[in-house]
């Protein structure tokens, strides 16, 4: 049985404010190497919430 990497999400705030908050997100690896990245704008949940489903895929394997 092989193991599943694990995977970290990094939120950084790029600017803006409430809902015109600019959002980066990373998806790291054990290493911290960023293994996908992305960008959102709102509220900090949503875009934690975006980076979470891209971390998800990747635990599945898409």
């Amino acid at each position: 049985m092989s193991e599943q990497p694990t995977y970290e999400i990094k939120l950084t705030r790029k600017g803006g404010m409430g809902a015109n908050t600019n959002w980066h997100w990373e998806v790291q690896d054990a290493t911290g190497k960023p293994v996908k990245t992305g960008s959102a704008v709102g509220e900090e949940h949503k875009a934690f919430a975006t980076a979470r489903i891209a971390k998800e895929k990747l635990e599945a394997g898409k």
